[in-house]
C-alpha cells in the first residue's frame, strides 16, 4: 500500500517530521514496514522526499527529531534539475533544506559525471558543495581539485584547491577553476597555469580565461609563459595562432637568461619577435659580463643557430661598453657574436674611445675584432696621461689574449705614444695607412705605407695640446646622444 501523507495529526507516528514537510511545501511518500524505537523511527521499503523541483529516493530511512533530520540508506537518490545525484547513502534536513550525500557520491548530468566521496545539496540554492577530492567531466573537459561547488541551476561549477583540468590539447592548473557553461569560458585564477600540450609552451599568471570551443585565451592578467626557447611575462598574453600578442611589462628570456628583452608590447612568433615601447634588452656573455642596449623598437629572428637582433631607432649601449647610434644589430651563434652599430656609431669603455658612421665588433673564443668605417677615430689610454689618437677612413683592431693589432687606412693620423724605456715620448704620424702592434698597453713596431710624415716629440718635449682638439670633438658628439627616460648620459672619456 502506498500512502500519501500531508500535514494531518490522525498521522501520529510521523507528526514531527511532517510538520516542518509541509512548512515548507515539501511531501513525503512512503510504503513498507514502520519500526520505532526511543529516540528514532525505521522506515524499511521504499522512501520519496519531494519538494517542486527536487526529489529524494531511498530504501531506508531513520528519523530523527533532535535535530529533524532523515538518514537514508539503500539506493540513494537525489534529482533536481535534470542532475541525478547517488550515494551510498543521505541525511535530509528539512527545516534548513539541506541533503547531505554520503559515499561514493556521484553527480551524472548529460554534460558528464562527478564524483566525490561527499556532496551537500542545498535546495534553496539549488548548490551542490564537495569538501573533499573530486573529479569528473563537463562539458568535454577532466577535471579534478581539493574541493568543488556545483551551480545545479546553471551547471557551473568551481574547483577549488590543486585544481586541475584538461582536453585533448589543453592543461590547466590554478587553486581556483570556474567554468561558465553559458559562455564556455573556463576562467582560472591563483597560480593559474596552462600547458598547450601540442606546442609544449606553457602559460602561467595570476588569471588565465580561455574560450573552450577554441582553446585561445581571451584574457589573462600577470602572465608568464615558458616554451622551448623562451620565458616570457606581461600583464596581458593572447595566443593569436601560433604567435603570441603581449601587453604590459612584457619580458622576453632565453630559457639560459643569457638574452632578456622587455618593452610595453610586442608580438612573438615561432622564429620571429617585434617588440615597441622604450625596449631594454641585457645580453650577458660567458664570461657574465654585461652589455645593456636601450632602443624605441626591437626585432628579432632565429634561423637554426643563428639569432639576428635589430635595434632601432636612436638606440643606447651601457655595460661592457657605452655607446650609442641610430641603429645596432648582433647576429650571434653559438661560437661568435657580431654588433654592428650604423649611423653616429659610439662607443667606449675605460681605456679606449670609437666613433665612425659604422662600428662592427666580432667575437669568438680566440679573437676580437673591431671595424670602424668612413670617419672614423679610435682613442686609446695606455697609461695615465697617455692618449694615443688615430684618425683615418678605416680603423681596424684586432685583439687576442696576448697581443693586439691596429691598423689604419684612408688619410690617417696618429699620436702614439713610444714606451720604450730609453726612448719614451710620442709620435705624431701622418700616412696612407699605417700599423701598430700592441703588448701589454704598450705600443710598438709601427709601420706605414706610401707617403708618411712623421714628428717625434721626447716626453720632455711633448706638446699636449693635441688633446684639446679631441676633448672639443667628444664633447660635441656626446649632444648626439639622444637619453631614453631615467638613462644616465655617457662619462666623459677623457678624465682630468
Amino acid at each position: 500500500m502506498i500512502r500519501t501523507i500531508f500535514s494531518t495529526k490522525g498521522a501520529f507516528s510521523l507528526f514531527f517530521f511532517i510538520l516542518v514537510l509541509h512548512s515548507n511545501a515539501q511531501q513525503i511518500f512512503w510504503k513498507g514496514k514502520e519500526l520505532k524505537s526511543a529516540d528514532h523511527k525505521t522506515i524499511d521499503g521504499e522512501i520519496e522526499l519531494r519538494n517542486p523541483e527536487d526529489t529524494i529516493k531511498a530504501r531506508h530511512a531513520d528519523i530523527y527529531q533532535n535535530p529533524k533530520r532523515a538518514i537514508l540508506k539503500g539506493d540513494f537518490t537525489l534529482r533536481s534539475n535534470g542532475m541525478v545525484v547517488t550515494g551510498d547513502s543521505g541525511i535530509y534536513y528539512p527545516s534548513k533544506k539541506l541533503a547531505n550525500v554520503i559515499g561514493n557520491a556521484v553527480i551524472n548530468s548529460a554534460e558528464g559525471a562527478i564524483k566525490s566521496n561527499a556532496f551537500m545539496y542545498d535546495m534553496n540554492t539549488k548548490i551542490l558543495t564537495s569538501n573533499s577530492f573530486t573529479s569528473g567531466t563537463a562539458n568535454g573537459i577532466r577535471f579534478k581539485s581539493d574541493r568543488c561547488i556545483i551551480f545545479s541551476g546553471s551547471r557551473n561549477l568551481r574547483l577549488i584547491g590543486h585544481a586541475e583540468w584538461e582536453n585533448d590539447t589543453v592543461k590547466g592548473i590554478a587553486d581556483t577553476i570556474y567554468l561558465d557553461k553559458s559562455t564556455n569560458l573556463l576562467k582560472m585564477s591563483k597560480k593559474a597555469r596552462i600547458i598547450f600540450k601540442k606546442k609544449n609552451d606553457e602559460i602561467a599568471g595570476k588569471m588565465i580565461e580561455i574560450d573552450l570551443k577554441t582553446n585561445k585565451i581571451s584574457r589573462s592578467a600577470g602572465t608568464q609563459v615558458t616554451r622551448k626557447d623562451v620565458k616570457i611575462k606581461a600583464k596581458e598574453i593572447i595566443p593569436t595562432g601560433d604567435d603570441y600578442l603581449l601587453k604590459g611589462d612584457v619580458e622576453i628570456a632565453s630559457t639560459d637568461s643569457a638574452i632578456i628583452s622587455s618593452g610595453q608590447k610586442a608580438v612573438l612568433g615561432k622564429k620571429a619577435m617585434d617588440m615597441e615601447g622604450s625596449t631594454k634588452t641585457r645580453i650577458m656573455d660567458k664570461e657574465k659580463k654585461e652589455l645593456f642596449i636601450y632602443s624605441p623598437f626591437l626585432t628579432s629572428r632565429k634561423e637554426d643557430s643563428v639569432e639576428r637582433y635589430n635595434f632601432f631607432h636612436k638606440i643606447n649601449i651601457r655595460g661592457q661598453f657605452d655607446g650609442y647610434g641610430d641603429s645596432l644589430s648582433i647576429i650571434k651563434t653559438p661560437k661568435s657574436k657580431e654588433i654592428f652599430l650604423v649611423r653616429n656609431a659610439h662607443i667606449q669603455n675605460d681605456s679606449m674611445y670609437i666613433e665612425a658612421d659604422t662600428i662592427e665588433i666580432y667575437k669568438d673564443s680566440l679573437v676580437e675584432i673591431i671595424r670602424a668605417k668612413r670617419n672614423s677615430m679610435m682613442v686609446m689610454i695606455t697609461k695615465p696621461k697617455r692618449v694615443n689618437l688615430i684618425t683615418a677612413a678605416y680603423i681596424q683592431l684586432t685583439k687576442t689574449d696576448s697581443v693586439s693589432e691596429m691598423y689604419a687606412v684612408g688619410d690617417s693620423e696618429s699620436f702614439l705614444w713610444n714606451d720604450e724605456k730609453s726612448n719614451v715620448g710620442i709620435n705624431n704620424t701622418k700616412s696612407p695607412s699605417q700599423k701598430a702592434i700592441i703588448k701589454k698597453k704598450k705600443i710598438s713596431k709601427v709601420t706605414t705605407k706610401g707617403v708618411t710624415q712623421s714628428n717625434f716629440q721626447p716626453i720632455q718635449k711633448i706638446d699636449y695640446g693635441y688633446l684639446n682638439p679631441i676633448s672639443l670633438k667628444l664633447k660635441e658628439s656626446y649632444k648626439k646622444d639622444t637619453l631614453p627616460p631615467n638613462l644616465k648620459p655617457i662619462k666623459f672619456f677623457l678624465k682630468k
